[in-house]
C-alpha cells in the first residue's frame, strides 16, 4: 500500500554542500561549478525517472535550465556559511504509473513554487530494484525568490522558529493532500496520512478501527540517510540502520500477536463507510461494551470483546482493566437525528421518487416534530432501527445509477490520459534513441501500452453497467425498496396515534384518550323453573 514519506532539507556551505552537486546527483546531469572549478558528472546514474525545472511565470528563461540556474543560485550567495539549496523529498505510491507519478510530483512543486517564489527542479527517482516500491521525488529548490531580473531576496518563513514550523506543516499537509487526490482520481481506495503515527492511532481508536489503532502503535523507525543507504549496500553494518532492524523486529512481534488476537476472535472488523460528521458525534456519545486494554507502548486504549481480552492477556500482549457497564441502548432522539439524516441524503438522491412516498414523507415529519412525545413506548426503538435499515438500503438503491455514471466519467478520464500518453511516448521516442538501451525503450513503452489496454478494458466493463437496461434494473431495485420504506411508514402511522398527538401544542401534555363509560346492566327475569 502506499506510504506517506517527507522529508524537508537544507544545503550549507558550512557542512561543505553546493547545490550545483546536488542537482547534477538528483537529476543525472553534468553541472560544472564556475567558483570551484569542479566538474559534477552523474550522466551514468540509474534510477532518474526524469527532471523537470519549475520557476515563476514572470522568472527568466535561463531559470528552466539546470546548468544555469544552480550556477546562479551559488553566486548569489556570499557567506562562507550560506545555505545554497532547499529540498523537499516525498515518496511516490507505486500503486500510479510514470505519468501519474510525474503529474503528481509537478502539481506539488508547482504549488510550492506559487507559495514561495522560488525556482525548483523535481527529479523522480525509481526504486533500486525491480520489484522495489520507493518511488521518490527530490525537489530541489533555490533559497531565494525568483524575479524577472533573476534571484531576490531569501524565503526567510521556511527558516526555523515558528513560522518555520507552520509551513513545514503546510508543506506536508500539501503533499498528503495531493498524493491522496492522485489516488483518488486514480481509482484507488488507498490514502496516505502525513499525522504522527500517534495521531493516527488516537484517531483509529475514536472510530473504532481496533486493527488500525494497534497497528499504528508501532514505533517508528529512524531515516538512514544516503550514507548509510551506502554502507546497508556494501554489507557493511551502520548504527542506525542496526536500530532500525531492532525496531522493526520489535514492531513485527506485536503485530503478529495481534493478528494471532483478531484470527481467534474469528470475526473481521471492518471500517464503516460513509461517516458523516453527525454520525460521529452521535457514536461518540455511545458507550462500549467488552473491557478496556492498555496497548504495549502505552499509546493508548482499545476496546475488545471479552474473548478477545482473555487471548490477547494468554499472549501477554495486554492486561486487563475492570470491565465497563454494559452499553445503554440508543435514545429516541439519536435514532430520529439519524433517521432524518438518512433521509435527507435519499431525497437529493431521487427528488421524483422521494415525493411520492406519502406515508413516508408524513412519518418523517411527525419524527422531526413529536416522536419524543412516544419516547416511553415499548415498541418505538424497534421500529426506529426498522426506519434506519430501510432507509438505508433505499438510499443506496437511490444512488447506485448515479455512482454507475460517474465511475464511466473517470474511466473515461482515465482512458483519455493513458492514450495521450501513448501517442506522445510514440511520437517523441520513435526508436530508442541515445539515451535508453533497446530493453529500456521495449520497457517504458510497454508500460504505457499496458496501461492503456488496462484504462480500455476497465471504460468498457463501467459502460456495460449503464445501458438502458441496467438503468431499468437499477430504478426497478429503487422502486421496490421504496414501496418496502412504504409499506413500514403506513404501519407505524397506524400504529401510534398520531394525528391526535400532532394537534397538541408543543407545551400542553397529551391528552388522554377518552374513556367511555360502563355499560349499565339491564335486570332481566328469569324465566320460571318447572320441577
Amino acid at each position: 500500500m502506499a506510504i506517506y514519506h517527507a522529508n524537508v532539507k537544507t544545503f550549507s556551505r558550512a557542512k561543505g554542500h553546493s547545490s550545483i552537486a546536488a542537482a547534477a546527483y538528483r537529476a543525472g546531469l553534468l553541472l560544472e561549478d564556475a567558483l570551484t572549478g569542479l566538474r559534477h558528472d552523474y550522466r551514468r546514474r540509474d534510477g532518474v525517472v526524469e527532471t523537470r525545472c519549475i520557476a515563476p511565470e514572470d522568472a527568466p528563461d535561463w531559470a528552466l535550465v539546470p546548468a544555469e540556474l544552480w550556477p546562479a543560485a551559488e553566486a548569489a550567495e556570499r557567506r562562507k556559511d550560506s545555505t545554497v539549496a532547499r529540498e523537499f523529498e516525498f515518496a511516490l505510491p507505486h500503486e500510479l504509473d510514470d505519468l501519474q507519478r510525474s503529474e503528481l510530483a509537478v502539481e506539488v512543486t508547482r504549488a510550492l513554487v506559487g507559495r514561495y517564489g522560488f525556482a525548483a527542479q523535481a527529479s523522480i527517482h525509481s526504486p533500486g530494484s525491480k520489484d522495489g516500491l520507493n518511488w521518490h521525488v527530490h525537489v530541489l529548490a533555490t533559497t531565494r525568490r525568483m524575479g524577472p531580473d533573476g534571484l531576490t531576496d531569501k524565503t526567510k518563513e521556511l527558516d526555523g522558529g515558528p513560522s518555520g514550523r507552520v509551513e513545514v506543516q503546510w508543506v506536508r499537509e500539501l503533499i498528503a493532500s495531493t498524493i491522496n487526490a492522485h489516488l483518488e482520481k486514480a481509482a484507488l481506495e488507498i490514502r496516505v496520512d502525513h499525522r504522527s503515527l500517534e495521531a493516527q492511532a488516537s484517531d483509529a481508536l475514536a472510530r473504532g478501527d481496533v486493527a488500525a489503532a494497534a497497528v499504528l502503535s508501532r514505533e517508528p523507525t529512524k531515516h538512514v540517510g544516503k550514507n548509510g543507504t551506502a554502507l546497508a549496500r556494501r554489507g557493511q553494518p551502520s548504527e542506525r540502520s542496526d536500530e532500525n532492524r531492532r525496531i522493526e523486529e520489535t514492531n513485527e512481534e506485536t503485530f503478529q500477536k495481534l493478528i494471532a488476537v483478531f484470527e481467534q476472535e474469528g470475526r473481521a472488523m471492518p471500517v464503516p463507510d460513509g461517516h458523516n460528521q453527525a454520525q460521529a458525534e452521535r457514536e461518540s456519545r455511545r458507550p462500549s461494551d467488552g473491557l478496556s486494554l492498555s496497548l504495549g507502548r502505552g499509546a493508548g486504549h482499545i476496546e475488545v470483546s471479552r474473548s478477545m481480552a482473555t487471548i490477547a492477556r494468554g499472549l501477554g500482549l495486554m492486561e486487563a482493566e475492570e470491565a465497563k457497564p454494559s452499553r445503554e441502548p440508543r435514545s429516541v432522539s439519536e435514532l430520529a437525528e439519524e433517521a432524518n439524516d438518512e433521509w435527507g441524503v435519499a431525497i437529493q438522491a431521487d427528488p421524483r421518487l422521494a415525493q411520492t412516498l406519502q406515508a413516508t414523507l408524513s412519518l418523517m415529519q411527525w419524527i422531526r416534530e413529536r416522536v419524543t412525545a412516544f419516547a416511553e413506548e415499548a415498541r418505538l426503538r424497534p421500529d426506529l432501527n426498522e426506519l434506519l435499515r430501510r432507509l438505508r438500503r433505499f438510499k443506496a438503491a437511490t444512488m447506485k445509477f448515479a455512482r454507475r455514471l460517474l465511475a464511466v466519467r473517470r474511466a473515461e478520464k482515465l482512458h483519455h490520459m493513458a492514450e495521450n500518453a501513448w501517442h506522445d511516448f510514440l511520437a517523441n521516442n520513435p526508436e530508442p534513441g541515445t539515451s535508453w538501451t533497446q530493453g529500456d525503450w521495449k520497457q517504458r513503452r510497454g508500460r504505457r501500452l499496458s496501461t492503456l489496454e488496462a484504462r480500455a478494458a476497465e471504460l468498457a466493463d463501467a459502460r456495460t453497467r449503464v445501458t438502458a437496461e441496467e438503468q431499468a434494473l437499477c430504478e426497478k431495485e429503487a422502486s421496490a425498496s421504496a414501496a418496502h420504506l412504504e409499506a413500514l411508514s403506513r404501519d407505524v402511522l397506524q400504529r401510534y396515534p398520531l394525528q391526535l398527538d400532532m394537534a397538541v401544542e408543543p407545551d400542553q401534555p397529551r391528552p388522554s384518550p377518552p374513556i367511555s363509560a360502563p355499560p349499565t346492566c339491564a335486570y332481566v327475569p328469569k324465566p320460571p323453573r318447572f320441577h
